[in-house]
């Protein structure tokens, strides 16, 4: 029963909605659908199968073979039978689509075709004067380039791996091609790779690695911190930041009791003086430790209890 509740639980998101059978040779989970007042695991079982449409079938070990292929002899319910459909390896499947879907999803948008974006790229007031001198293949001077905005002189910089292929401009990384993207499309891709219908909110350093898997602009890693740093959606999820704890240090004490520390030990049994805490008092400098019996917690009944003599310095820690 473990096994199904991890099963149900594993697949969870492939199951709801759908008819699910369970065909299984321990014919005594027939009887958890009818099961009267369940109490503990028995409950919690029963809540987690609640939420499927599941229907348990029971098939007796002797035909139920295909169940454990590598242990029992060979199923005479599937040998020698050939598959009505061609086989189809889930497993491969999957790692074919590890790869961040929502970006994939913007790179095949079709109101943006090639053309589309390199008029964008051309028009654009940051990469358009590094686009024109790569589409006119001039050279300009050092005192032209000094003028240019600052993302055109990374990207000219950059030559030749910032080049033109097939009039847009782009970055190639070894084998791999990043579309060099407008400013006017870099907050709406953005959006698609972290909060797109397939993305799942994830962090700033996991949103810049699928974003330069496909895509570069000067200043993508600062912008995607800030972008996710404004996301109203991930702010109401996550909790507010820890408080960072301070700087350990050394503890100076240069005489006895120069620095004391304390603290109140508590859970104890009740004293016949109705005593019921302990204050315990420790000298960093000897080591020395004294404890007091205490009734109740009050400051007042602390500094009763410990007391220094008149117009000496001292520090006190509690912990």
């Amino acid at each position: 029963m473990l096994a199904v509740m991890n099963s149900l639980q594993h697949f969870r998101h492939y199951l709801l909605g759908a008819k699910v059978i369970l065909r299984t040779d321990h014919h005594s989970l027939l009887w958890l659908r009818m099961y009267k007042n369940p109490t503990g695991i028995m409950a919690r079982w029963i809540e987690i199968m609640a939420e499927f449409d599941i229907e348990i079938q029971h098939r007796s070990g002797r035909l139920h073979s295909n169940a454990d292929a590598l242990s029992r002899h060979s199923c005479k319910q599937c040998y020698d039978k050939k598959m009505p459909s061609v086989w189809i390896d889930e497993c491969e499947r999957a790692e074919e689509i590890l790869e961040p879907l929502s970006v994939r999803a913007f790179r095949f948008l079709p109101e943006l075709t090639s053309s589309d974006v390199a008029v964008m790229q051309a028009e654009d007031s940051d990469i358009g004067p590094a686009y024109a001198v790569l589409s006119e293949n001039t050279d300009p001077s050092p005192d032209e380039i000094r003028a240019f905005p600052y993302e055109s002189k990374m990207l000219l910089f950059h030559r030749p791996e910032v080049r033109l292929v097939d009039d847009v401009l782009v970055r190639q990384i070894d084998e791999q091609l990043q579309l060099v993207v407008p400013t006017q499309l870099r907050r709406r891709l953005f959006d698609l790779t972290h909060a797109g219908p397939s993305a799942a909110h994830l962090g700033d350093a996991r949103t810049i690695v699928q974003l330069k898997t496909h895509y570069h602009w000067v200043g993508l890693n600062r912008d995607v911190r800030q972008w996710c740093r404004q996301c109203a959606q991930c702010a109401r999820a996550k909790g507010a930041p820890l408080r960072p704890h301070g700087h350990m240090r050394n503890i100076v004490a240069k005489a006895p009791i120069d620095f004391v520390t304390m603290d109140i030990l508590s859970g104890l049994p009740v004293a016949a003086d109705s005593s019921k805490y302990i204050l315990v008092v420790c000298d960093h400098f000897t080591k020395w430790v004294e404890a007091y019996p205490l009734p109740t917690r009050k400051l007042a009944r602390v500094c009763e209890r410990y007391t220094y003599g008149p117009g000496a310095e001292l520090r006190i820690s509690t912990i």
